[in-house]
């Protein structure tokens, strides 16, 4: 419900579809009418871990849930859809309940090039809108009437739908006819903003966002918003368009290699989240970051499924990638037995698998799920070495002990002239967390002259993350062994702290920092992955960080 200055009440009845405007003078109904039915194309009404706009709905009741008014005879429904597959956009009517504007499939793409798109929701409402509301910022005060100022100088008027499965709200500028909202921006909020608040008084805008769940990472956040002058600081990933018109869906991002042929290009992946697992091409020269293109990996003719956690461009110049994938699975636990090992992927670069290079059935034989998390590849004389960050310990390395060190996990040598594979360990970090949890490795990445950064983060987020940092060590003088023999261990450097980098954004702290490159110039970049909006925001940070190396 929402009341208009002239104590006009316009209140939604979703299960029914239906609307009516009551007199609260009077208590008089004045008008009440159905809330109507969209059509849409070119979405996704199908969970199969796969973004696929391709779908159609035909006259799906809108059933809106939260509603405003944006004039003295127009008001706006967030149309949540509840029972027949999801209305997901927002409608404005005039007070007779002729619709003026609809939204269609806008928002559904919006999230979709954002990251925000909860693939796990395709068969019931999709991104959900949740509420809205409206204001004018920028009204005339005394001081710009006695100037003469006129309203226009200054007036905005604003209008804002929150996304319940998306987490984000939309925010467009909308004038007094309802008819062409224009897109400002996105923004991200916590998980399942119901309540939103626009303050205008004070530039303001409040969202509410009820999930709480710690040891998802996830607590119940209110959201303060300030309107400001500039370029807006989010999104820092899009991406661009298929042939079809529709958006490259982007999500779960894991790993980064810069392209050495052109710094403007880093390539990244997106995890077993999805299936049909391929390589993203994005240009950094742009802000945001622009997804251009995308590239399937094929065994044959066959797609793969994968779960890609670091990707390499290979050094040798031939325009190939190294992928590895992470295996699933423990020996030792029986309520997760092993059913993938880990591999490294040789893809062409057109997605063509050439080669996949498996593990030692001695290291096989000791796996634990949490596996290969990046990759990178380096030359050593005539022969391509690739290093391999493990994320924690497997059976016999060094556990953790929370109190007296953090453990061992190894830094795996592969030297693709010879086929063979070695190992040194990496010491880890101390776990700090008030909520416990562990420590592990995220990335590696070749930094030239025998030194590697890698990304070393606990799995907490929000106010239990503490350690999300970036070291280098070097491998001069380290001697990588063969499985069975004692292992040495690298010396490590911090480099940075990135829980400032974080927190900079004024939102949770986000658990999964797994993407690190360097740029030519010396920026260091690093990306998060979102889960696919599965028991998170949704949120994507691109971070970019000068002067690291």
């Amino acid at each position: 419900m929402d009341i208009n200055a002239a104590n006009m009440a316009v209140v939604t009845f979703q299960e029914n579809n239906h609307i009516a405007v009551v007199n609260l003078v009077s208590g008089k109904v004045v008008k009440d009418f159905p809330a109507g039915a969209v059509d849409l194309t070119a979405i996704d009404t199908i969970e199969n871990d796969l973004i696929e706009l391709n779908s159609s709905l035909t006259a799906v009741p809108r059933e809106p849930d939260g509603v405003t008014w944006i004039s003295a005879s127009k008001f706006v429904t967030a149309d949540e859809g509840d029972l027949f597959g999801g209305s997901r956009g927002f409608t404005v009517y005039n007070k007779s309940g002729r619709v003026k504007y609809t939204s269609g499939k806008a928002l559904e793409h919006l999230v979709t090039r954002l990251g925000h798109y909860p693939e796990d929701r395709s068969e019931n409402k999709g991104n959900e809108p949740e509420n809205a509301d409206y204001a004018v910022y920028g009204q005339r005060d005394n001081k710009d009437k006695a100037k003469g100022k006129k309203a226009h100088d200054k007036a905005r008027s604003m209008l804002f739908v929150a996304s319940e499965r998306s987490s984000v709200i939309f925010v467009y500028e909308i004038d007094a006819s309802g008819k062409r909202p224009v897109l400002q921006q996105v923004l991200p909020a916590g998980v399942g903003p119901e309540g939103v608040k626009a303050i205008p008084s004070r530039n303001l805008l409040v969202a509410a966002s009820e999930e709480d769940a710690r040891e998802d990472g996830i607590r119940s956040v209110i959201n303060i918003y300030e309107l400001s002058e500039g370029a807006p600081n989010y999104p820092t990933v899009v991406s661009a368009d298929r042939n079809d018109g529709t958006p490259i869906p982007l999500a779960a991002l894991s790993g980064l290699a810069v392209d050495p042929a052109d710094g403007d290009t880093v390539y990244t992946i997106h995890d077993s989240f999805y299936r049909q697992s391929r390589i993203y091409a994005m240009d950094v020269g742009q802000q945001p970051a622009v997804i251009t293109d995308e590239i399937v990996l094929k065994d044959g003719t066959l797609t793969v499924d994968l779960d890609p956690e670091g990707i390499a461009v290979s050094a040798s110049g031939d325009g190939s990638f190294w992928v590895a994938s992470e295996g699933a699975g423990s020996v030792d636990d029986p309520d997760r037995p092993v059913t993938s090992n880990n591999v490294l992927v040789h893809a062409a670069a057109d997605g063509d698998i050439m080669a996949t290079v498996s593990l030692p059935d001695s290291v096989n034989e000791k796996q634990r799920r949490f596996g290969f998390e990046g990759v990178t590849s380096v030359m050593e004389g005539d022969n391509e070495v690739l290093y391999v960050a493990f994320q924690r310990a497997w059976i016999g390395d060094p556990e953790p002990d929370n109190v007296a060190d953090g453990g061992k996990v190894r830094i795996g040598r592969y030297n693709t002239g010879t086929g063979d594979w070695s190992f040194a360990y990496y010491p880890l970090d101390v776990r700090e967390s008030p909520n416990e949890g562990w420590v592990g490795l995220s990335e590696i990445t070749a930094l030239g002259g025998d030194e590697f950064a890698v990304l070393e983060r606990d799995n907490q987020a929000g106010p239990d993350a503490r350690i999300k940092k970036v070291y280098k060590f070097s491998v001069t003088g380290v001697a990588f062994k063969a499985d069975g023999e004692a292992f040495e261990t690298v010396s490590k450097t911090l480099v940075d702290d990135l829980m400032d980098d974080l927190q900079a954004p004024n939102g949770l702290v986000l658990e999964k920092v797994e993407g690190m490159t360097v740029l030519p110039d010396g920026t260091t970049l690093v990306v998060n992955d979102n889960d696919g909006v599965d028991d998170s925001n949704g949120e994507t940070q691109l971070l970019r960080i000068d002067g690291l190396f």
